[in-house]
């Protein structure tokens, strides 16, 4: 309680910066949320193959999106040092570099996913019973993947650089069209004629595009735009520090979601009830999202503050600042988690009408809410160590938790123990645990601080997508308001 009260008081001046900053992100996942919940409604109502394929192939479509969501935690770190080092010309350098590598990535993916969709739905181990759904819609998603990733990196570098209020508006719009038109697509409304479940991903194609143009407008404008000349005579040293924070990241998310896939996949092996168990766990999954909206959002938070400080060469200030925003993302997710775990049935009841799927439902949230404090805290820790470029870290971190914790902990209770679905949910919420535990651990100690120094030239990693002769803002902490915009 001491030590708790301590950190608190040290925490208590940076709390109003992590709130500024945390209440668009919650909203913006909030709207991440809402297409979910409605993706897996609509699919709901059009079966239990239909929303366990909606289910596995968001898992498989955001495998994909590896490199993507990699890339964008190397460029929200070094964006968010530029700027709070007040260097302009750093975040549009950056930024135009990491699309280019965007651009060139989603390309060759785009061409093996459209060749190849029912190649892909198979070696992901998908169920039969859904493999033909599943092909659709690959086929789909595989026509917007370049605008998926630019979506992705550009709302990055939006909330990375002090514009997180346009990020979060831009978010709502894309939700809107997306929830909209699963409705109008998957059940018809008019003239529409309905799609099934086609109309989900065509909703999602759709909004996606929109949210990348409501997303490039705002790069174009500004000191700190976008410089297109700059990919005539691209910078090594920036590309390469852009791959060396990203790799890792994306290395992190390959083993997150190949692992989520491997338990997909050990989920469906089960002697009896498959399907009813995946069924469960994806629409599960959707209502546990409202525990993970605070504190992903306010993990994203915690990096570009913390990035922003590291850049402005305020270590101290860094430190205290992701503490505050632990403490806040613990805060606020108690009551919520409470929640879910007392009307479990009632809440499973609202996404389905199946009495095996709702009742597999509930066991699997209230056993998942028992992880959630610690999450909080540790998933909070964690954006603090990839904005400050500690990506290498947590990627083994994360690695541990997946591949030698949670899998062989699954393993176990399917084939030793034999005690079914509920001994998978029980591991899965273990290895949460020890996940996040690991994770404060490596925030306990200093090595995460340096992390984005080149050691070579004694410098920021960012700054070597600076141009010769470019001017960057001096040592020390600089005193600017992060959320003007």
């Amino acid at each position: 309680m001491i030590m708790f009260r301590q950190a608190l008081s040290e925490a208590r001046p940076f709390l109003k910066d992590s709130w500024a900053l945390g209440w668009p992100m919650i909203l913006i996942m909030f709207f991440h949320f809402a297409i979910g919940i409605t993706d897996v409604y609509v699919a709901g109502f059009l079966g239990s193959d239909v929303m366990a394929a909606v289910g596995y192939v968001g898992q498989l479509y955001w495998t994909l999106m590896i490199l993507a969501t990699g890339l964008t935690v190397g460029l929200v770190s070094m964006v968010s040092q530029a700027y709070g080092a007040e260097a302009p010309e750093g975040v549009g350098c950056i930024t135009t570099h990491s699309l280019g590598l965007g651009f060139a990535i989603a390309g060759v993916i785009t061409v093996v996913a459209g060749i190849y969709p029912s190649a892909l739905v198979r070696v992901s181990g998908m169920p039969e019973g859904i493999q033909e759904i599943a092909t659709h819609f690959i086929r789909i998603y595989s026509l917007v993947l370049v605008p998926t990733y630019f979506s992705i990196m550009t709302g990055g570098v939006l909330r990375a650089s002090g514009r997180i209020r346009v990020a979060m508006v831009n978010s709502g719009i894309a939700a809107l069209v997306n929830c909209a038109g699963d409705l109008i697509l998957g059940f018809g409304w008019g003239p529409v004629p309905a799609m099934g479940y086609q109309g989900i991903a065509w909703a999602s194609a759709l909004a996606t595009t929109i949210g990348m143009v409501l997303n490039m407008i705002p790069m174009m404008q500004g000191p700190d735009r976008i410089r297109l000349g700059v990919l005539r005579h691209p910078l090594p040293g920036c590309l390469k520090n852009l791959l060396k924070l990203g790799a890792p990241s994306a290395l992190q998310q390959t083993a997150w979601n190949a692992g989520t896939l491997v338990v997909y996949f050990l989920v469906g092996q089960l002697k009896a009830g498959e399907i009813t168990a995946l069924a469960a766990m994806t629409a599960g999954l959707r209502i546990e999202a409202i525990i993970f909206l605070p504190i992903f959002a306010l993990n994203m938070a915690c990096a570009v503050l913390t990035g922003n400080r590291i850049g402005a060469g305020d270590v101290a200030g860094a430190r205290a600042g992701a503490k505050a925003t632990a403490i806040l993302c613990l805060a606020i997710i108690i009551v919520p988690a409470m929640t879910i775990f007392v009307f479990a049935p009632a809440l499973s009841r609202l996404l389905t009408n199946d009495p095996s799927v709702f009742a597999e439902m509930a066991r699997y949230l209230r056993i998942n809410m028992i992880a959630v404090p610690f999450m909080a805290v540790g998933i909070s820790f964690s954006g603090a160590l990839q904005g400050a470029g500690d990506t290498m870290a947590t990627m083994r971190i994360v690695f541990t938790g997946m591949w030698l914790v949670r899998i062989p902990l699954i393993l176990i209770v399917l084939y030793y123990l034999r005690v079914g679905a509920a001994g998978v949910w029980c591991a899965m919420t273990l290895s949460i645990m020890i996940l996040c535990l690991l994770m404060v651990n490596r925030f306990r100690g200093d090595a995460w601080t340096t992390a984005s120094m080149d050691k070579s030239t004694k410098s920021l990693m960012w700054e070597a997508c600076m141009k010769p002769g470019d001017q960057t803002a001096a040592g020390g902490v600089v005193k600017r308001d992060f959320f003007v915009h």
